[in-house]
């Protein structure tokens, strides 16, 4: 129990724990997807969608609950008001019965939101501190999730998709920006960068690297829609 409340250090980016998250992500991200399509049926699937859902948004609860136990919840930092956080939490309330429209715009904001967390980690416990099972249940677990029901319910995104998720994610961005002038808080890292080394580090100072993070996150929009246009 002390292991999993204690860390014995930061995690490491590209350590073995990372290199073995990541592998178990793409395995996860293939053979969940492969089960879908070719060995469940239609109320499997949706049990499989929603029971993923659940856990994300129920990680989010625990990883709070012992936050508060431990004495240590600071609503500066651990409030789920990070991106990937609410999309955890609003999951499963939003795609219960998978909407094409809703869909559309998670699509993009977990795949791109979520490849520099998964890359270059923020995250200062490694495992097996519940810090740990957080962080990764939701970053990979969302990754996971998507691939899941693009396959799952046959669902895709289109190019006016990129469009209306980046105007959600201006919206997101301006809402948070000024719940941190509220809170003294950095959540989305719209207030300064993240003290471990990130792709940040290389767009310039603030505020600069929020308008290169945004033309970033075009471009990788349309990186991430690649495949969905090879396939036709």
């Amino acid at each position: 129990m002390q292991r999993f409340l204690h860390s014995k250090g930061p995690f490491l980016a590209f350590s073995r724990q990372h290199f073995s998250v990541m592998i178990g992500t793409i395995l996860a991200a293939v053979l969940l997807p492969l089960a879908a399509v070719y060995r469940w049926d239609e109320a499997q699937r949706l049990f499989v969608s929603r029971g993923m859902g659940a856990l994300l948004c129920l990680s989010i609860f625990a990883w709070m609950l012992l936050r508060f136990w431990e004495g240590k919840f600071d609503r500066k930092t651990d409030l789920p008001l990070d991106i990937c956080n609410l999309m955890a939490l609003g999951v499963p309330f939003l795609m219960w019965h998978p909407s094409q429209t809703t869909y559309e715009i998670l699509y993009f904001l977990i795949l791109v939101g979520t490849l520099q967390a998964i890359l270059t980690p923020h995250l200062e416990e490694q495992f097996p501190h519940y810090t740990f099972f957080k962080y990764w249940l939701v970053h990979s677990g969302l990754v996971i999730y998507i691939i899941y029901v693009t396959a799952a319910f046959e669902l895709r995104p289109n190019t006016e998709s990129i469009l209306r998720a980046f105007i959600a994610i201006q919206v997101y961005a301006i809402t948070i920006f000024l719940i941190n002038k509220q809170l003294d808080s950095n959540y989305f890292y719209m207030m300064r960068k993240p003290p471990s080394p990130t792709l940040l580090d290389y767009f310039g100072p603030w505020p600069w690297y929020i308008f290169v993070a945004e033309f970033i996150v075009l471009l990788l929009s349309g990186l991430v829609y690649l495949p969905i246009w090879l396939l036709g």
